[in-house]
C-alpha cells in the first residue's frame, strides 16, 4: 500500500506527550506499510456516512485516515473523546 501524510497528521502528532502513546502509532504506521490491503491492518474501521474514510484505533487515540484505492493518506490523530467533532 502506499503512504501518504498530511502537515494535520504531524502536527497532530507532535501534540502528544507521552512516549508510549508515540511508539504505539509509530507502530501502526510500520502495520500499515506491510499490510496489503486493509482488512491486515487491526483497529481498522470504516466511518459509515463518510465514504472512503476510516478509523485506526489505538487506544486512547483514533488514527484518521483517508483510503483511495491502494493508498492510505493519514491525516488526523487525536483522543477518541474529539475524534468525531474534527474528523472527517
Amino acid at each position: 500500500m502506499i503512504i501518504k501524510n498530511r502537515k494535520a497528521f504531524f502536527t497532530d502528532l507532535g501534540n502528544i506527550t507521552q512516549l508510549k502513546y508515540i511508539k504505539d502509532i509509530e507502530f501502526i504506521t510500520e502495520m500499515v506499510h506491510t499490510a496489503k490491503t486493509t482488512e491486515d491492518i487491526s483497529g481498522f474501521k470504516w466511518l459509515r456516512q463518510y465514504p472512503g474514510k476510516a478509523r485506526i484505533e489505538s487506544v486512547p487515540f483514533h488514527i484518521g485516515v483517508e483510503v483511495i484505492a491502494d493508498t492510505i493518506i493519514f491525516k488526523r490523530v487525536l483522543n477518541r473523546s474529539v475524534f468525531y467533532l474534527q474528523f472527517p
